[in-house]
């Protein structure tokens, strides 16, 4: 029996083909930048880029211990720090801006909250809690598939939520809040949200980079 070798102008396209296939095979998640070189003497500037976005959502992985008093023996425990602040620079100012710019904070003491700088930590776990109550309310629509769709939401900003929740999980255990329920409603909602819109891609913007490639940031809903 003769075998037969692929010579050399077969084997390096497949080698091609498969590292193609490696480099665009991974997941894309929400916010991702993907960096694209350009050649120079490339004729046609517009690139089409196929992506696969994953059907489903991994519930976040959340330590489950309980808070805890320093000393059981005590029935004081000093906190040398009552009330902590949270820094000018941090992300949830973002987040809170981003929901109240939409209409998800919704009476006046929560919108002053969202101004305060500098921000009382426990403030703004009360005004997470508000904006999360707010939102998960939509759940409880008679008409849920059109309110999904109408809504002014996307999977990113249920995303920012669910983030925040797992940051501040024991504070808002401390408040009273099953954390775990919450969290599962908001990944149903998020899920309903990426039915109803079928992964939609958004391109943010599109740019040069300074290795002569162009940087392409992208949004998925």
């Amino acid at each position: 029996m003769k075998f037969t070798i692929p010579g050399l102008r077969t084997l390096v396209p497949l080698g091609i083909m498969a590292v193609l296939a490696g480099v665009f095979s991974y997941s894309v998640s929400a916010d991702s930048t993907i960096s694209i070189p350009m050649p120079q003497d490339i004729k046609d500037k517009q690139v089409t880029i196929s992506l696969r976005i994953p059907p489903n959502t991994e519930p976040l992985k959340r330590d489950q211990s309980r808070p805890t008093m320093t000393s059981r023996r005590s029935l004081i425990h000093w906190n040398s720090n009552p009330s902590p602040k949270i820094p000018d620079t941090d992300e949830i100012h973002a987040i809170f801006n981003n929901f109240l710019r939409k209409g998800w904070v919704k009476n006046q003491t929560a919108r002053n909250i969202v101004r305060m700088r500098p921000m009382d930590k426990y403030y703004g776990v009360r005004l997470l809690q508000h904006i999360t109550d707010n939102v998960t309310e939509i759940g409880l629509a008679p008409n849920f598939g059109q309110v999904v769709k109408r809504c002014n939401l996307t999977v990113s900003d249920i995303e920012d939520l669910r983030r925040m929740l797992k940051r501040f999980e024991k504070d808002l255990i401390l408040f009273g809040h099953n954390v775990t329920k919450i969290d599962k409603d908001l990944l149903t909602l998020q899920e309903r949200f990426k039915q109803s819109r079928q992964g939609i891609l958004k391109v943010l913007r599109v740019e040069g980079g300074d290795d002569g490639g162009t940087v392409i940031h992208l949004s998925v809903d």
